[in-house]
């Protein structure tokens, strides 16, 4: 059997990592770790690398699943949600579908469920993850509004979940705007000097008037500290997994400012087309480097790496895949599942990086979802059928994850 030069590469890399001896055979040995039973899951460097670690103290690579849910998305063009009616059809409850998605993703070697999923229902039986949008539509960090609706969210949200060891911590938002990009090219600066005179934010973005890299650092500081400070606040006991951050378009002042306050540096982590990270560059300025391993984020906010969401999609899978337009678009689930593996074993390898999130559960309606996308991301299709070849591929792949082939003492 042919083994292409890049696979090959990511076991050697893997087995670096992992194995500090190796036995005459080239079984991998990783050394023995110990870590603290805590009551809720945490992170902790051990044996050479960085962990998520159980409630009971049990090291937790997390592979996890986003948008797993019953109610799936509408086809904009129908008014229809297929999956919805798929779920339906084949079973005679939303429970009976959830006892059914967590018993087909443990057993596809998954041990999370990802962001915008049922959680109350699946966090039940799966370590599970909750997306607050604390963030979300604020247009001041630095006002007293915003500090009050992070409390109001922590309030209402937050402090309900405090003492779930389930749940493995708490995503503050996702893929904010932080200076140029599709949404608009304005700098943060160039957005906060906009502001009314005299209000808060318009007052720092005064004091660095020709500065915007010192004003996103200044911004970035902010809002860390006042959505971090509410949340553990309200909630003590688990993790702050950071905000999903765009990888290809992560100014390093956010990055920077993030490690001092998250547990967890979440990235959304995407393969794109070839030279999209270089035309961004030139569009938006200077980004960090993503060469799929993120070593940059890492050396920019010292705290371990949750890659919070990435996919493959194929050309047979009958759908259009049109939309998003910057990803590649492979010819076979065959060519998915190999994409999906040389991916995972290049995060197994990197000893900072603590999980990945695929997204998601159920592919999009043909017809595009709201915003338009129509892609074959799911696990599943449509009507609820597993894309066998490569769920069987994710099932192997997961037996080789660090914290299933490490021991504890």
């Amino acid at each position: 059997m042919l083994i292409s030069t890049t696979r090959l590469l990511h076991w050697m890399a893997l087995a670096v990592v992992v194995c500090v001896g190796c036995s005459s055979d080239g079984t991998v040995t990783p050394p023995p770790v110990h870590l603290e039973a805590t009551g809720f899951f945490h992170t902790e460097q051990a044996g050479g690398r960085w962990w998520l670690v159980t409630p009971d103290g049990q090291p937790f690579f997390s592979l996890g699943v986003n948008h797993v849910t019953a109610s799936s998305d509408t086809d904009q063009q129908t008014g229809q949600c297929p999956y919805c009616e798929a779920v339906a059809a084949d079973y005679p409850s939303t429970q009976a579908w959830g006892d059914a998605a967590v018993q087909r993703l443990q057993g596809w070697g998954f041990n999370t469920i990802g962001a915008w999923s049922d959680d109350d229902l699946l966090g039940q039986q799966m370590p599970y993850t909750v997306l607050l949008d604390i963030g979300s539509g604020a247009a001041d960090y630095f006002s007293p509004e915003f500090e009050a609706s992070c409390t109001t969210v922590a309030t209402n949200t937050v402090a309900a979940r405090k003492t779930d060891p389930n749940l493995l911590g708490w995503f503050l938002d996702n893929e904010l705007h932080w200076g140029p990009d599709w949404r608009n090219g304005d700098t943060m600066l160039d957005t906060y000097e906009q502001l009314p005179a005299g209000s808060p934010g318009r007052l720092v973005a005064d004091a660095h008037a020709g500065d915007p890299s010192g004003f996103l650092s200044a911004l970035a500081e902010q809002y860390f500290q006042v959505t971090t400070s509410a949340v553990r606040a309200a909630d003590p006991n688990h993790m702050i997994l950071g905000i999903r951050i765009i990888s290809v378009l992560a100014p390093i002042e956010v990055v920077t400012a993030a490690g001092a306050w998250v547990d967890v540096m979440s990235v959304n982590n995407y393969e794109y087309n070839a030279g999209l990270p270089d035309e961004l560059e030139k569009l938006f300025g200077p980004v960090l480097s993503t060469d799929n391993s993120l070593a940059d984020f890492y050396a920019a906010c010292n705290r371990p790496l949750l890659f919070s969401e990435f996919s493959y999609r194929a050309q047979d899978s009958g759908l259009p895949n049109t939309y998003p337009p910057v990803f590649p678009v492979l010819a076979t689930q065959s060519d998915r599942a190999d994409a999906y593996e040389s991916y995972t074993r290049s995060s197994f390898a990197a000893p900072y990086v603590v999980g990945q999130h695929w997204f998601e559960f159920t592919d999009e309606p043909s017809g595009g979802r709201f915003d338009g996308e129509n892609s074959n991301f799911g696990l599943v299709s449509t009507s609820d059928v597993p894309w066998q070849t490569l769920v069987d591929r994710m099932t192997a792949v997961a037996a080789s994850a660090p914290d299933r082939v490490v021991t504890t003492y």
